[in-house]
């Protein structure tokens, strides 16, 4: 039988008399570790396994602990914040609860049961964050895969286009670091689903940089507020229908952060796959991503500088061979010309199946141009 893992809980304080007294007392119920000032703290949430809790000291040298705090909600923001604090710094506490979302300070000296039980209370929230993240990440995610893969059915060049956004983004994030990932990829994924009412012909037009009629041009221009309008009546999407809807401009300066990153990181994802659809290469994505007016902030051009810089396979393969993250090199058409996927599309396992189904009914050609 497995030991259930301790509770893992940074305690951060310049007394070292004060650090032995925490090991001490909260041996056996956590696995505490223990650090003598704040940036020995962030190390300690930078580089080592993530704490369910991080409980401060308030009065330190060089850093206090609502400045230590207010740092670690930006790089550990799942890790549940406590403040300890004498009652001369009671003022200054409490204005640090209000400003870093701590969730509970506590007045030195504070006896062992007291401590105990507010660890206790924290690392439930902590399990409680968990909870809700993993829900997000599992169910919430499922009903917006059944969402696009509906898109893939309706309007398989949105789907292409959202697909590339997606790919984009899941590239950037390991270099980003951004906290809640799931929202950037959710937003990628839904980012084109109000383009369900633009027939193909229109964005065929577009990407071929054709002229187009006013009214053309508007359907164009208002799918972003139309995508966002029905993403925003979905629960706890709120920030992914922001992102869509400014994912062609500049989101304000008052939005929250995820949206104004967010927004950022789509409108570059998409600029990438305008770029490929019109049959250009992706070698020199630094130089497409700079070139865009409101210009994109340099560190998510880093990101994506590499985005597919190095697929340069192309063959023709069996659809019995196919594998999720290859790219189509040729559109894929039914044998009585209906489109099923378009050149460009990224494979993903609903893709390739409904490939086999057509390919049993003898609907498509086989081998296929892919690159991978």
């Amino acid at each position: 039988m497995t030991e259930t893992a301790l509770p893992r809980v940074l305690c951060v304080d310049d007394e070292p008399n004060v650090l032995a007294a925490m090991e001490r007392n909260l041996f056996g119920d956590f696995d505490v570790v223990v650090a003598p000032s704040g940036e020995a703290g962030l190390d300690a949430v930078r580089w080592g396994k993530p704490f369910a809790v991080i409980m401060s000291d308030m009065r330190m040298p060089g850093m206090d602990g609502a400045t230590f705090l207010s740092k670690v909600r930006e790089i550990a923001p799942d890790s549940v914040r406590v403040l300890l604090t004498g009652h001369a710094d009671l003022e200054s506490s409490i204005a640090a609860i209000n400003k870093g979302a701590i969730f509970r300070y506590l007045c030195k000296p504070c006896p062992k049961e007291e401590l105990v039980s507010a660890l206790n209370d924290a690392v439930n929230q902590h399990r409680l964050i968990c909870a809700e993240k993993e829900l997000l990440a599992t169910t919430l995610t499922a009903s917006v895969q059944t969402l696009t893969e509906m898109l893939a059915m309706v309007a398989p060049w949105a789907f292409q286009r959202s697909a590339f956004a997606q790919s984009c983004v899941i590239h950037a994030m390991p270099e980003l670091k951004w906290p809640d990932e799931w929202i950037y990829t959710i937003a990628a994924s839904l980012s084109q689903i109000g383009c369900v009412g633009i027939p193909a012909d229109v964005v065929q037009a577009d990407a071929a940089q054709r002229k187009l009629s006013d009214e053309e041009k508007k359907l164009l221009q208002d799918h972003p507020d139309v995508g966002s309008n029905l993403v925003a009546r979905i629960p706890r999407l709120e920030l992914v229908a922001e992102i869509i809807r400014h994912q062609a401009t500049v989101a304000p300066s008052d939005a929250p952060i995820t949206v104004i990153r967010g927004a950022h990181l789509l409108r570059a994802a998409l600029e990438l796959e305008r770029h490929a659809s019109r049959g250009r290469s992706l070698s020199n994505a630094w130089d497409v991503l700079r070139a865009v007016k409101p210009p994109i902030p340099e560190h998510i051009i880093k990101a994506l500088a590499d985005f597919r810089s190095n697929v340069a396979v192309v063959r023709s393969v069996h659809i019995s061979e196919l594998l999720p993250g290859w790219v189509l090199e040729e559109d894929i058409r039914t044998s009585n010309g209906l489109m099923v996927l378009t050149k460009g599309h990224e494979l993903t396992d609903t893709a390739i199946s409904a490939l086999q189904r057509l390919l049993t009914l003898h609907a498509v050609k086989d081998p296929i141009r892919v690159r991978y």
